[in-house]
């Protein structure tokens, strides 16, 4: 029984190549597609064992291609493209694809991989690999900041702010109505939680954290 891909992409003469190049090979069958709407035609038909999406696929990108897909289809969907974005290969293997590829890969690389997939195994290529494990080294890192964040109070993030923008205690204590000795205190609570040993790093701390400051305390 041979394995039914579905080329999507929304280059004719790439899309024909790539086709002519599996239907070479007597276990493969291959269908078609220049954009969402014509995959959405062919799945109502029937759905591939394997679809292989550009990440620039019109009209929203490969991301909602894939997403469409894992919603309506029990495929294995792989993505590739020539010069990839960060966000959009992990865009796309969070909303479901099974792996990534180059474009430039060999016809007998891009054959082994399919192949790999039906037997499976997920084609990874090396930027992915590079890419997922710098995506869960800053997944740590953020939970470690959120970590640290989360045992502020909403008076320490206030005072916490103010720090990093290089205010004195004198002029916290003005701008928060409280006294000189009080921010003392919270300055000190600060770099504690924080795990810092000086009022730049707290800073650096605060502007590094981000979007990660809202929702524990954070003035908006």
């Amino acid at each position: 029984m041979r394995t039914k891909v579905l080329v999507a992409d929304p280059f004719a003469i790439f899309r024909a190549g790539v086709t002519n190049l599996l239907r070479r090979e007597s276990d493969f069958a291959v269908v078609e597609a220049e954009d969402l709407p014509a995959i959405q035609k062919l799945v109502g038909a029937k759905c591939p064992d394997i679809a292989l999406i550009d990440l620039e696929l019109p009209p929203l990108g490969g991301v909602a291609a894939v997403e469409w897909l894992e919603e309506h289809c029990s495929t294995h969907t792989i993505v590739w493209s020539f010069e990839p974005t960060r966000e959009s290969v992990l865009g796309a293997v969070h909303a479901g694809a099974s792996g990534y590829l180059r474009k430039d890969i060999s016809p007998d690389g891009l054959v082994r991989s399919l192949r790999g997939v039906v037997t499976g195994q997920a084609p990874l290529s090396r930027d992915l690999a590079t890419l997922m494990i710098e995506a869960i080294h800053r997944l740590r890192d953020r939970e470690g900041t959120r970590e640290r964040l989360s045992a502020l109070s909403s008076r320490e993030c206030e005072v916490l702010e103010h720090v990093a923008s290089g205010a004195r205690n004198r002029q916290i204590a003005s701008e928060l109505t409280i006294s000189e000795l009080t921010v003392k205190r919270h300055v000190q609570n600060i770099l504690g939680k924080l795990k810092v040993r000086s009022r730049r790093e707290a800073g650096d701390f605060y502007r590094a954290a981000g979007d990660d400051l809202v929702g524990v305390g954070r003035p908006r």
